[in-house]
């Protein structure tokens, strides 16, 4: 095991425990409004090999009472590091950034701490993405987000969720094998 990928597993636990802690002392109150900061850290797996992710982003929202709930516009920006089994001689490290503007339907006129939302914005990948397995196309790519979280702490201030994060270019260079991360994220209200 590299020490690159050491060191992403351990900030993947690190997030882990973040969130169980977190969770722990919820006490579910009303919805933040502020700038808000997020960890995630995930893996895709292909062909018998593994590409992980630690992402660290900032969400600027809005709200707005829509039907039953509300429905939260939020754009969110990030840096992402990837790590995946590299070609000899060539690099195992990644740099994805990444800008989405995020929908986010919160339950019972928004006082729900449960929450789903979904995006699809842009990405570029700093050095491109070529490993033992994979081959993309184009720097540029589609980010696409789906996510299911709940909010807790005072003011819910904090939240936990499970996103799949797909990134592809939609077909407009090839090849374009496309990448399917897993993520579990934490976020916290500024």
């Amino acid at each position: 095991m590299t020490r690159t990928t050491t060191h992403t597993r351990a900030a993947a636990r690190w997030t882990i425990a973040l969130c169980l802690a977190g969770a722990a002392a919820a006490q579910a109150q009303t919805a933040p409004r502020g700038v808000g900061l997020y960890l995630e850290a995930g893996q895709a797996r292909h062909h018998s090999a593994e590409t992980d992710a630690v992402t660290l982003g900032a969400r600027l929202p809005t709200d707005v009472q829509f039907f039953s709930g509300r429905l939260r516009l939020s754009v969110d920006g990030y840096v992402s590091r990837w790590h995946a089994e590299a070609l000899p001689g060539e690099r195992d490290q990644f740099t994805q950034l990444g800008l989405v503007p995020m929908l986010r339907w919160r339950f019972d006129e928004g006082r729900s701490p449960w929450f789903v939302e979904g995006g699809v914005g842009v990405s570029y990948l700093v050095d491109g993405y070529r490993t033992r397995t994979k081959e993309f196309g184009s720097r540029w790519n589609f980010s696409d987000h789906l996510g299911v979280g709940f909010s807790f702490g005072p003011q819910r201030r904090h939240e936990l969720g499970l996103y799949v994060k797909h990134v592809s270019n939609a077909g407009f260079a090839s090849p374009n094998p496309g990448e399917t991360f897993y993520l579990l994220r934490y976020g916290v209200a500024l």
